[in-house]
């Protein structure tokens, strides 16, 4: 019998045959390059199965069969031997079997004591000292928030409005923009399940590196009173642990496609720290109800790359008007290697995006674009594994992560 039909025989693969072979669990002859597999081949195969479904290690079964080999189990006592090795194995099971009932009765323990957790955060919305801050994005004109309801320090809904015709509604504390692309964007978000369960622990702990990295390189300063940027945070979000104990009196600003991220985003911040001043703004072209030269601060968590994926011009640039002279960026953007297939595929996958993108250039462009320089980065690392969600991802290529800080140029 050859290696083929023996492996079908036993419904396992050849490369498991191979490797019975390596580990001398089986012995065929050999003629040439091929195998060839006699009736004491099959009856040790019949044993393997055996032992593996009775839990026993190939090392284990190794022992017995080299057993078998030497004894052919005749003598009493040889049969004896054979029996203990089955009582001391089942002894171990029995052992295992207390363990994993221990772990069993914790598990029912603790999805019990989850079920009981009961989620309490404070409500929030648009923090009244926001107000002096909102602009029309076309005439920079003050917007008027008219049919407020507030509540505490804030504005749970109502609307902003401008004599130009500019509108933006509060709803739950969130502001929604007329400003929303027509061009199709991704279906999930970070906290969706489905995009968390399409994104490898490789690429998570690579842009934890970068999360770190920036937060070190924040708490070099006092950010207190200064507004601090945040856009497209779909793809990712600077994590709300880190970012309530950077500066509690900084206002924090989160733009984002979604409601629905907004809204999680919002009840993670909320269940930290509360009493943060934290804006949030649905909004996906940048065209932001805010007065020009207002930000301070910007982080780029793979920001400035989502936006890129559909849209043509770069982030920075558009977001501009709204920058000081001393504002600062930190962040992190991931790109290949120049000709790497994963360039291609993301051209056909996202035609409307920017033709940097995800490249090593784009970085640089981006930063000039907004009249920034960079001041510091590191390579971070990469993965060859990303995950299915980004779907551009060519097999085993190397997306790396680079961190940064960049600042203004002086003549700006």
């Amino acid at each position: 019998m050859k290696i083929g039909e023996f492996s079908r025989k036993f419904n396992v693969t050849i490369d498991t045959v191979r490797h019975y072979i390596e580990m001398g669990l089986l012995i065929p002859t050999k003629e040439g390059a091929h195998y060839f597999f006699d009736s004491t081949c099959i009856a040790d195969m019949e044993l393997i199965v055996k032992l593996k479904r009775l839990q026993f290690t190939l090392q284990e079964i190794h022992k017995v069969l080299s057993l078998k080999r030497v004894t052919h189990f005749v003598d009493i006592q040889e049969i004896d031997y054979y029996l203990k090795v089955l009582i001391e194995k089942k002894q171990d099971l029995l052992k295992e079997k207390e363990k994993i009932n221990r772990s069993l009765q914790l598990l029912d323990e603790k999805i019990e004591s989850v079920h009981k957790i009961n989620v309490r955060t404070a409500e929030t919305g648009v923090p009244l000292l926001f107000l002096s801050m909102f602009y029309c994005p076309h005439c920079q004109e003050a917007l008027h928030a008219t049919d407020a309801f507030i509540k505490d320090q804030y504005v749970l809904k109502g609307s902003l409005r401008c004599t130009c015709g500019y509108e933006a509604a509060i709803k739950d504390g969130i502001i929604v923009t007329p400003n929303l692309s027509t061009l199709p964007q991704n279906e999930h978000y970070i906290y969706d399940q489905q995009m968390i369960e399409e994104v490898t622990p490789s690429f998570i702990s690579l842009l934890e590196k970068g999360n770190q990295w920036i937060y070190k390189k924040m708490l070099r300063n006092d950010y207190s009173n200064k507004v601090i940027l945040e856009t497209n945070v779909e793809t990712y979000v600077f994590p709300p642990k880190l970012l309530y104990s950077l500066s509690p009196s900084a206002l924090y600003v989160f733009c984002g496609n979604k409601v629905e991220m907004l809204r999680k985003l919002k009840r993670k911040i909320e269940h930290f720290n509360p009493k943060l001043n934290v804006l949030y703004i649905v909004n996906s072209q940048l065209d932001l109800p805010f007065k020009h030269q207002s930000i301070d601060v910007v982080i780029d968590v793979l920001s400035f790359n989502d936006f890129s994926l559909f849209n043509d011009y770069l982030p920075l640039e558009k977001l501009s008007p709204y920058f000081k002279r001393e504002t600062a960026i930190f962040g992190y953007s991931i790109f290949y290697e120049k000709n790497a297939q994963s360039n291609k595929r993301l051209w056909e996958l996202y035609p409307n995006g920017h033709i940097q993108n995800i490249q090593s250039s784009f970085l640089g462009s981006n930063l000039t674009s907004g009249s920034f320089k960079l001041k510091e980065s590191e390579l971070l690392g990469y993965t060859e594994n990303p995950g299915e969600y980004i779907d551009y991802h060519y097999k085993n290529e190397k997306l790396y992560c680079m961190a940064y800080a960049g600042a203004r140029f002086q003549h700006v």
